[in-house]
């Protein structure tokens, strides 16, 4: 199967609660050692994004009065988040922070153009999938840590379809800095900081997430994404434009293997992965054994053989960290 193609979303355990992946049998492969991964500072990835991990603060209408005191953000209009929450202001729509997915701004809203909430909601219904009422949700975050609002717009557009949006006041402008949708198999979760992690599965055995952020000049920004296939198949199959490699399993216990591939390119096109690999028993549970060491090393020479980047935990910890500095990514992972 074609991986990383979609973002959808269920839990690691619904994974397992859904795998029945037929798998080799193990054997030990003498003379292969992990000295054959790259130093991460030799790493040429260029783009990526971030884990967060903390929940969005709830705000009210209640808790932002109509003059604009309390938590209110004002523009040279007097407009607020509040009134863009009642309805009578308008946001702008200027093309950038759309992030890729089943439905974006993009198919129904015009750059340049400025809309209420329930326009854009009612811009939507021109997609079959979205003909009901969406039900909103306002809340707060804070992107950048900076102590300046920004306001996440939640909009349900249906049974298992929903739209993310952060508002945020810009050059007196209230203007849509972000937009992502999630599906009845994908999860989007904006923190309270600004950072982003969706994710989901492409296949019952492969899961997906992707970590990003705005930062507090309201920029879009791609920390990095992870693929996790577990239980390889006879073949491991890399697809890039319109080749495919496919990499053998033979002599490795591929039943108990799991193959991560990162990369720091939010468009599939444009993605050049790296790898790395784990063991792990019956119950889904990492582990560690010699045979698993073996089989981790012989695979790595074998994805090396292709040309592949590959990194044991530690060199993919220090890549990402590099990473996180180099744009500034504000949370942990």
């Amino acid at each position: 199967m074609k991986r990383n193609q979609r973002k959808t979303g269920i839990t690691i355990a619904a994974i397992v609660a859904a795998m029945a992946m037929a798998g080799c049998g193990a054997k030990e492969t003498e003379n292969a050692t992990w000295s054959s991964i790259e130093n991460p500072a030799e790493s040429k990835a260029e783009n990526t994004t971030g884990k967060t991990t903390e929940t969005a603060s709830e705000s009210t209408a209640e808790n932002v009065t109509e003059n604009g005191a309390g938590s209110a953000v004002e523009n040279t209009d007097g407009l607020t988040y509040s009134d863009v929450e009642k309805g009578t202001a308008k946001v702008k729509y200027t093309g950038k922070g759309d992030v890729p997915g089943y439905l974006e701004l993009s198919q129904v809203l015009t750059v340049g153009e400025s809309y209420t909430i329930s326009e854009i909601c009612d811009a939507l219904k021109q997609i079959e999938d979205f003909q009901q009422d969406a039900e909103i949700t306002y809340s707060k975050v804070d992107c950048g840590s900076d102590g300046e609002e920004e306001l996440l717009v939640e909009a349900q557009l249906g049974a298992g379809f929903g739209l993310d949006m952060i508002i945020k006041r810009i050059n007196d402008e209230l203007v849509i800095c972000y937009d992502q949708s999630a599906t009845e198999r994908s999860y989007v979760t904006v923190n309270a900081d600004g950072t982003i992690e969706s994710g989901g599965a492409s296949a019952a055995n492969i899961h997906d997430v992707d970590y990003a952020y705005v930062d507090a000049s309201g920029e879009y920004k791609f920390f990095y994404g992870v693929s996790e296939t577990l239980s390889l198949m006879e073949t491991y199959d890399i697809y890039k434009g319109d080749s495919v490699t496919s990499i053998s399993t033979e002599g490795i216990d591929a039943e108990h293997m799991a193959v991560l591939e990162y990369y720091f390119e939010q468009n599939y096109e444009e993605r050049n992965s790296f790898y790395s690999f784990y063991t792990f028993d019956d119950s889904y549970s990492e582990v560690e054994t010699e045979a698993g060491k073996a089989d981790i090393a012989e695979l790595g020479v074998r994805f090396k053989d292709e040309g592949f980047l590959i990194y044991d935990s530690d060199g993919i910890n220090a890549v990402l960290n590099e990473r996180a500095q180099e744009i500034g990514y504000p949370g942990s992972f």
